[in-house]
């Protein structure tokens, strides 16, 4: 008998409204305690982000492991209709995480903290009122919340990782396509992640455009705060680190230029609710941090007017800077720099180049191999005729 006829007839009527009633009834209550279910942490760490587990543990370990996944996930009171349709959306993520298509790390960029419309401020002052409850700092530092906030800055713009914590976090999830182990993301709380947008020009002036936030020191420290980073206080910080140093950070900045600066990355710009308040904003891992104190200037200013470091293809010509400013290249390489590297060559037989002897003492021998022809790269031809011709050996 049709499901319409029930309904006509009386006497199956009452009865297919019963069982009509019961089916609905059934279903409602499965939908509810679905969608639930479906909201709990138990669902989003053991079902729903189990392939992700960095991102669950980092979670537990966070100051917010009590708050609910939801509380910062969905937006702020919101209702039944945007709680469904937020349900619908995530499920175009399922098929990635059921056939291993997804990227780790999860939101790598870093996306959700940098749009304002997708983390917005009020996802943190529903719990955390600024009203009622002074702004602590750390101490040494000022950060006027009220100046970030004025311009639309959401929260999770600076405090990205404060429900997900990695730091000192030993990662395990692998990426399932490349099997590279995660690198989990940056923090914007360290000083590089100020120095997005707080920005000091290459001659240390004004900040340049579109940076419009000063980037000199006291607009963001207290007087008297010690500035100086606990490496530079080595007694050999001048005369054997900060070389070594500063060619580690610039590679690392043009690896990651190479890596983030041709593409279009959501964390391209900070967005607000108000539009983008900022523009090619770099990816943290581009900012070099010798740079958060000292201009592109200072080196060259310290360095006799050499470009540091030094640009890409330097090596080639570099003996016509090495001849005008021999002081400026001493002061990194030192004394026996050009000794060591031009003087010293391993496929001459008969003659094996000594560090502890002078290279005026070796040169005879050297030359006798090899000639004198790769000594006027750097050398003029009548350099030879300074000791030779004159006798003058200083």
């Amino acid at each position: 008998m049709k499901l319409v006829d029930a309904f006509k007839n009386p006497v199956t009527r009452p009865r297919a409204i019963i069982w009509t009633g019961t089916i609905i009834s059934i279903l409602c209550l499965v939908i509810v305690v679905m969608f639930f279910a479906t909201t709990s942490y138990w669902f989003c760490a053991e079902i729903c982000h189990k392939v992700q587990d960095d991102s669950i543990f980092t979670y537990n370990r966070s100051s917010h492991s009590k708050v609910s996944c939801v509380s910062c996930h969905m937006p702020a009171n919101a209702n039944v209709i945007s709680y469904a349709i937020h349900k619908v959306e995530v499920l175009a993520e399922l098929p990635m995480t059921v056939m291993g298509t997804y990227e780790i790390p999860l939101n790598g960029e870093d996306e959700v903290a940098m749009n304002g419309y997708m983390m917005p401020s009020t996802q943190c002052t529903q719990c955390h009122d600024t009203s009622k409850r002074n702004i602590t700092t750390t101490k040494g530092i000022i950060i006027d919340h009220d100046a970030h906030a004025e311009k639309n800055f959401a929260c999770a713009v600076c405090h990205n990782r404060v429900a997900h914590n990695e730091e000192g976090y030993s990662f395990v999830n692998k990426d399932p396509k490349t099997g590279k182990l995660n690198e989990g993301h940056s923090n914007f709380m360290k000083m590089t992640g100020c120095y997005r947008c707080h920005r000091l020009s290459d001659d240390g002036q004004e900040a340049p455009s579109p940076y419009t936030a000063s980037g000199e020191c006291k607009t963001c420290h207290t007087a008297g705060f010690d500035l100086k980073p606990a490496s530079h206080k080595a007694a050999n910080f001048v005369s054997d680190m900060h070389g070594k140093l500063a060619v580690e950070e610039a590679e690392k900045t043009t690896e990651a230029i190479n890596e983030f600066g041709e593409e279009e990355a959501p964390a391209n710009s900070v967005k607000t609710t108000e539009g983008n308040a900022v523009k090619d904003v770099p990816n943290m891992k581009e900012i070099n941090d010798c740079y958060t104190c000292h201009a592109k200037k200072f080196c060259q200013d310290c360095h006799g007017g050499v470009t540091m470091p030094h640009p890409e293809g330097f090596l080639k010509n570099h003996s016509k800077e090495a001849n005008a400013n021999t002081a400026a290249c001493k002061r990194c390489h030192g004394q026996n720099a050009c000794t060591e590297c031009h003087h010293s060559n391993p496929n001459v037989k008969g003659w094996t180049y000594n560090k502890t002897l002078p290279w005026i003492k070796q040169h005879p021998t050297a030359t006798s191999k090899v000639g004198a022809a790769a000594c006027f790269k750097c050398h003029e031809s009548t350099y030879c005729a300074h000791c030779h011709v004159t006798g003058n050996t200083n």
